[in-house]
């Protein structure tokens, strides 16, 4: 039914799929062909004139255009014609491929094309399967590839032990924090030692706050103790960004002083509108939804420090502390 001559009706074209073009044959079969009905290349031999409004459903227009097709006057030698008149020999190699093609069981099947199209369904799904697969193993080697070198890191700096966590490395895994290993130094140090609480509050908000932008005005800092404990966390955060530097990990992000004095002076116990008016004064405005946010984050870390049993009593009993003074008013609210 499908060989012979054959109107296109449509081209059939998908940018990611082979063509399937839809044509009616001279014995008025309609439907669309694969790439399987043309084992070799197809020249056109002439055109007919097909109303605008074409269905290829019905019987008489099918007729119709059967019927324009002899109308032509083709005949069944006219292809080998053409060949000659181009000055090319028939390909015999071809000529066998596409007469085992035809002798083939499958060629006979009447639901060959429907197969046909659930080969090439199955084909190209299994491609995108592959795809899906090699982009998976790629960054499951990338994962892997990170975890070898954070445990290098991490003994490196003793918090591991022939895979097994020291104390240090226990007292690291009880900070959940973007910064958690500079964290986990300062403690180890003793940087934060001996401070009370809302110097603690003050020092913890350099590592947990991050401005939008970058401030060319330099933040208000509390005097006393509270500069020399964030002056040597820069100082270790220093440290320890050179070090992941050079193991090939992502830095840890350095510490921010932008908040440093709002968070004092609200553990001192200041009033909001107060704290608010002197963060303004001394650079740029911040709204009191942000204000919340980043004491909310805090705070946080505040409550990690004071419940971690692997950290030092005296820091414990500090941010316990800190936690208390933090937690008040329009904090306590929105906690």
């Amino acid at each position: 039914m499908r060989a012979g001559w054959a109107v296109i009706l449509d081209p059939g074209t998908h940018p990611s799929d082979d063509p399937h073009p839809l044509v009616v044959t001279a014995n008025r079969w309609a439907g669309r062909l694969s790439m399987t009905d043309f084992p070799i290349a197809v020249q056109p031999l002439g055109r007919v004139r097909l109303p605008k409004r074409l269905n290829h459903r019905s019987p008489q227009e099918r007729r119709d255009i059967a019927s324009s097709i002899h109308a032509l006057g083709l005949s069944d030698d006219a292809p080998r014609r053409r060949r000659a008149d181009d000055g090319t020999e028939p390909d015999t190699e071809v000529a066998g491929i596409r007469d085992a093609l035809r002798r083939h069981p499958c060629h006979q099947c009447p639901d060959r094309e429907e197969h046909a199209r659930w080969a090439e369904r199955h084909a190209r799904l299994q491609r995108e399967v592959d795809g899906l697969r090699r982009r998976i193993e790629g960054r499951t080697d990338s994962l892997g590839r990170m975890f070898d070198l954070i445990c290098r890191l991490l003994t490196d700096r003793g918090y591991l032990a022939e895979d097994e966590a020291t104390p240090a490395g226990r007292q690291l895994s009880r900070i959940w924090s973007e910064s958690d290993l500079l964290i986990a130094e300062c403690l180890r140090a003793g940087v934060w030692t001996g401070l009370d609480a809302a110097e603690l509050a003050a020092v913890c908000a350099a590592v947990v706050y991050e401005a939008r932008r970058d401030d060319t005005v330099a933040p208000k800092l509390p005097a006393g103790k509270v500069r020399d404990s964030l002056a040597e966390t820069v100082r270790l955060w220093a440290v320890i960004s050179e070090i992941e530097a050079g193991h090939g990990l992502p830095t840890t992000r350095e510490p921010d002083l932008g908040f440093v004095w709002a968070s004092y002076r609200w553990a001192k116990g200041e009033p909001l509108d107060r704290v608010l008016t002197s963060i303004a004064s001394h650079g740029p405005e911040m709204p009191a939804g942000d204000f919340v946010r980043w004491m909310r984050q805090l705070l946080d870390l505040l409550e990690q420090l004071s419940r971690a049993d692997a950290i030092e009593p005296s820091i414990r009993n500090t941010a316990a502390a800190a936690v208390v003074a933090i937690r008040r008013g329009v904090i306590a609210q929105q906690v």
